[in-house]
Order: C-alpha cells, then sequence, then structure tokens
C-alpha cells in the first residue's frame, strides 16, 4: 500500500521515514528474497517428472526449465536434457567473477548439454543497486511481475503454434529464439515465475489472488509458492475447471478439452526488498 513519507538527509545519505516511523536507507539497493515449490505429474515413467529449477540467493538468481513431452513418443525423457541444463546453468553461476548475465549463462549451459530431448527455459537475475530485473525466456515457461496487487507485465509466450513451444535442444531452435527481458522493480514488486503447468493451470487473476493474500499475511516466499502450486494441482486435476488451457485449446484448436491439464507445476517467488 503507498503511503506518504518524509525525505531527509543525514550525513550526506537519502533517508525515508517509513509507515512505522524507522528511517530507511534510500540509496541501499534492493535485494530478492526467494522461494520454490514443484509438484510432479503422476507419472511412475518419470518419478522425477521433466521440470528442473534452482535459486541461488547469494547471486541474486533464478532459473527453471520444462522438459517438452512430445519426446517420450520416441522414448526419450526430456526431463534428463532440463535437469542437465539447469546444472550447466548453476555450474556457470557459481564460477563467474562478475554478476551473472542471464543470456550468457544460457547459452553456456545449451552449449555444454547433451542429453537427448529439448526444454523450455527461464533465467532471471536481480541487479539490485541499478534496481533492474534482467530475464531471458524461450518457450511457454515465464514470470509475472506484481506491483500494488497489480500484475503490471507478463513475459509473452513463445509458441511455434498451440501447445508446440519455442525450446532449446536437439531441435531447430536456437539461442537467436531466446528473448532478452529488462525491468524496472522496486521495493514490494513480487515476482512469480512457473513452467506451463502453473500457467496453462491458473488465470492471471488468480494468480495475483494468491499473492495478494500470501502478502497480507506476511507469509514467506516459500509458503506462497506452495500456495499457488498447490492451487494449479487442484486446477489441474479438476475436470470443471476453466482453466486457460482449456480456453486456448478451445479458441485456437476449435477442440473440447474440458477442465485443467495435468502437469509437472514449478513455481518460484521472490520479493523485491530494500
Amino acid at each position: 500500500m503507498a503511503t506518504a513519507a518524509a525525505a531527509e538527509t543525514i550525513s550526506g545519505l537519502e533517508l525515508e521515514d517509513d509507515i512505522n516511523g524507522s528511517v530507511v536507507d534510500l540509496t541501499k539497493g534492493l535485494e530478492m528474497t526467494m522461494g520454490s515449490f514443484y509438484i510432479s505429474k503422476d507419472d511412475p515413467s518419470k518419478p522425477q517428472g521433466q521440470d528442473a529449477h534452482f535459486l541461488l540467493p547469494e547471486f541474486q538468481t533464478f532459473g527453471l526449465a520444462d522438459g517438452v513431452g512430445g519426446w517420450s513418443k520416441r522414448g526419450i525423457d526430456s526431463g534428463e536434457y532440463s535437469r542437465e541444463l539447469i546444472g550447466h546453468a548453476v555450474y556457470s553461476i557459481q564460477t563467474r567473477s562478475s554478476n551473472p548475465n542471464p543470456k550468457s549463462v544460457l547459452n553456456e549451459a545449451f552449449t555444454k548439454t547433451e542429453a537427448q530431448g529439448s526444454s523450455t527455459a527461464c533465467i532471471v537475475t536481480l541487479d539490485g543497486g541499478a534496481g533492474k530485473l534482467r530475464a531471458v525466456n524461450i518457450g511457454d515457461s515465464g514470470f509475472v511481475h506484481i506491483r500494488g496487487g497489480v500484475i503490471i507485465y507478463r513475459s509473452p509466450v513463445q509458441q511455434h503454434s498451440f501447445n508446440r513451444p519455442y525450446q532449446l535442444g536437439k531441435t531447430n531452435d536456437g539461442m537467436d529464439l531466446v528473448e532478452e527481458i529488462v525491468r524496472e522493480v522496486e521495493d514490494g514488486d513480487v515476482i512469480v515465475a512457473g513452467t506451463d503447468g502453473l500457467f496453462d493451470n491458473l488465470h492471471d487473476t488468480e494468480i495475483k489472488g494468491r499473492v495478494r493474500d500470501g502478502r497480507e499475511t506476511y507469509v514467506s516466499p516459500e509458503i506462497l509458492a506452495w500456495n499457488i502450486a498447490d492451487f494449479a494441482y487442484q486446477q489441474s486435476m479438476n475436470p470443471y475447471s476453466v482453466s486457460p488451457y482449456r480456453v486456448n485449446s478451445n479458441l485456437v484448436k476449435g477442440e473440447a478439452h474440458y477442465g485443467g491439464k495435468p502437469d509437472d507445476i514449478t513455481v518460484i517467488v521472490a520479493y523485491i526488498s530494500r
């Protein structure tokens, strides 16, 4: 909630009184506190599912990937591709001497990944000093940027056709299709990232409603990520859900699909604060 506040300068620092009367240093960089939750689809042949993700708070960076399920028709578990891709991304970040560059990190991970299959991917890092969120995304994973209870940005879905996302791996798609994103962020902003298991089952209004409730009750990012993922799972199993996947399937393909879409569900929540 926006509140009026008085600004003052002490010892050359710009300070601001917050609503509780304490003093906030406006020159301090922003930080990102993050949490995640993962629910794999019930598939005994793929007990780990096909999603993979990482959180690196010390590098103010997180990422996720979703192995493309169509490879199963060829006997290939694309979860192996997404897990290897994420593993290389983590190694790339941890061995760099400078702040992570999401596109360079993804490119290095893509170049090194040898598993069969392909995957969507999204990597997000916070440049707290500049107040900017830098991200790369390919496919139908992605994130929403929430401020004051309103979704002010949603990363575009990239797909060749309905349910055929752009993807990195053993396909004709490459790094030239990766979208670079820069967002200005503020104290109090919330980022919710996820694989298509989230966005195919929850509408934007449902996501921001869960975020609003979570912020009002001061839950941690981990708890909020669990709350959103669990809601998405319930909707994915609900045969009466008017899910985004159901709506888009009917509109785009002209095919009758009822209820949600059972899938692996990864949710990452990040709070931006000073």
